[in-house]
């Protein structure tokens, strides 16, 4: 009842016998609410077939179990616990019961989430960044070599940029990145990724296209997008941008 961990035991057959104080903290149900209920009574529904028959193999061949699993609180909630379920025999070497053992891991994935955004999304604007981008690239000219596909990338250049940095300050710079971020999400297709290369500089990839004509229509939406002026602070701006065309 000390431990941070919540432990739970159960018969055999899978039936709930007995559960510690942080079993209650963590999912939720009262000891009351879980003895004689079914080990699924936690069952999140998120996992296949396939990972309960490795999870039971592996509890059948070698009586232990260990890894993440996502199971559900009393309240709804779908959350990752990490634990470990083992099984303990009777004197003839049958399963008389099985002890599970697990914490919540929901703040560390979180954390894990995170980290992994800001390592691959830039922080002005929350765009796919170069490295990640750059993967993707690799991916992608993988994928069309393999389906004889076309590719084509247009790397999108904000005209005179340095002068609003230079006139009105880097705060207002990056808020007009983030504007431009924005109108060039809003007319991002599907078929399309977008993601900031750096400084002032944008990357639109277009995957399996027909024909050039589709290009040309790309590139006016953007420009048509960049037309707008943006107001910043009182001060009326009016984009624009140099776009160049690599075709694969």
């Amino acid at each position: 009842d000390e431990t941070l961990e919540a432990i739970m035991l159960s018969d055999a057959n899978g039936i709930i016998t007995s559960v510690n104080k942080a079993f209650t903290t963590i999912t939720g149900y009262s000891q009351e609410e879980a003895l004689g209920q079914s080990t699924t009574l936690l069952k999140s529904g998120i996992h296949t077939p396939t990972y309960y028959q490795t999870m039971w193999h592996d509890l059948h061949h070698n009586n232990h179990w260990v890894g993440e699993i996502w199971n559900r609180r009393k309240n709804g909630e779908i959350y990752p616990q990490w634990g470990s379920i083992s099984a303990i025999l009777d004197e003839s070497g049958k399963v008389s019961s099985y002890v599970a053992v697990f914490s919540d891991i929901s703040r560390t994935k979180q954390a894990e989430q995170k980290l992994f955004f800001l390592a691959n999304h830039d922080t002005l604007t929350g765009l796919p960044n170069r490295a990640h981008f750059s993967d993707r690239i690799n991916g992608v000219i993988a994928r069309a070599t393999r389906k004889s596909q076309r590719l084509a990338l247009l790397f999108i250049d904000l005209d005179h940029f340095k002068i609003v940095n230079d006139t009105l300050g880097h705060e207002v710079g990056d808020i007009f990145l983030q504007e431009i971020a924005l109108c060039l999400k809003k007319i991002t297709r599907n078929e399309e990724s977008l993601a900031r290369w750096g400084g002032d500089e944008f990357i639109l990839l277009l995957e399996d296209f027909s024909n050039n004509a589709e290009i040309t229509h790309t590139v006016q939406r953007l420009f048509n997008s960049l037309s707008a002026p943006i107001y910043i602070e009182g001060h009326e701006l009016s984009p624009s941008a140099s776009i160049g065309i690599a075709l694969y």
